[in-house]
């Protein structure tokens, strides 16, 4: 007779996340945690299902250990987030469970430093293969300060929402572009929305931002030519407040590579939170 598989990763009620979102807010370690779960409230609602929430069992009750699985687009990635110092629901979660497609490949997303050292073992313990492993820092700003942002522009330029017809040129210049990856920023701007800042005189799109499946800003870029304006900035400060005026906290994960983006989040009040990485797996022909 065939072994019984008991799936460990069960589903967690959309009535429940907001709860969940609440014990994020009151600890406060994991920056970003609660905007996953407020942001992905309002996705829910409006009856997308591009996003969904497991735990291992109801353990997030306890230690608000839950997995986000984020399927958009030519993208398959996994947010994971805890309370828990020892990860013992995250390890025993990973490793037990067939609801995760790790050959898609997967992609560890945004992995707070207090959970990396146990995500790796997991990688190393299902044998898995790495592509990929990029340290990113946390930069966040509260939502106290966000929300007396100014929303002044230069006088050449006006704030717009994006639309996804957007999404070509955006990612014609994205650096972390990937095959498809237009259809990815394309569900993110239908799914979250963005600005960008147009020249009022030929109506071209020269500086941006995104909100990410994630509820941070994200994919903040201007058109080179367009550079050294403070452009960005702008559209930075735009989806902060509107983050803020959502009741978050707005954050960023910016490369440790990028000074340049360091930089102008600390001019603009944000402070470093310390470490997160992207994790990569292999695709793996099964």
């Amino acid at each position: 007779m065939a072994e019984v598989h008991h799936e460990i990763l069960m589903n967690i009620p959309d009535e429940d996340l907001e709860k969940l979102a609440d014990m994020y807010k009151e600890h406060g370690e994991i920056p970003y945690a609660s905007s996953i779960l407020t942001n992905a409230i309002k996705i829910r609602k409006k009856r997308s299902f591009l996003i969904r929430f497991m735990s291992t069992g109801n353990c997030w009750r306890n230690d608000g250990t839950f997995f986000a699985l984020m399927e958009f687009p030519h993208s398959y990635d996994l947010v994971v987030c805890t309370l828990d110092k020892t990860c013992k629901n995250v390890y025993e979660g990973l490793m037990r469970t067939k609801r995760l497609h790790f050959h898609r490949p997967l992609v560890f997303f945004a992995v707070h430093n207090t959970i990396y050292p146990t995500i790796l073992k997991v990688i190393e313990d299902r044998k898995l293969r790495v592509k990929s492993d990029n340290a990113y820092y946390i930069y966040s700003i509260s939502r106290k300060e966000a929300i007396n942002f100014k929303l002044e522009c230069p006088e050449e330029v006006e704030i717009r929402t994006l639309c996804m017809s957007h999404a070509a040129l955006i990612n014609s210049l994205w650096p972390l572009k990937f095959p498809h990856s237009d259809e990815f920023l394309a569900s993110l701007i239908e799914m979250n929305g963005g600005y960008g800042l147009f020249m009022k005189s030929t109506n071209e799109l020269v500086s941006w931002a995104l909100k990410t499946g994630i509820g941070q800003i994200g994919v903040v870029q201007t058109v080179e030519s367009y550079q050294k304006k403070g452009f960005a900035s702008v559209v930075t400060r735009i989806l902060a407040r509107k983050i803020a005026e959502e009741d978050e906290d707005p954050t960023a994960t910016i490369a440790v590579s990028n000074v340049t983006s360091q930089n102008m989040f600390k001019k603009l009040g944000f402070t470093n939170r310390g470490l997160c990485n992207y994790i990569t797996l292999k695709k793996i022909v099964i």
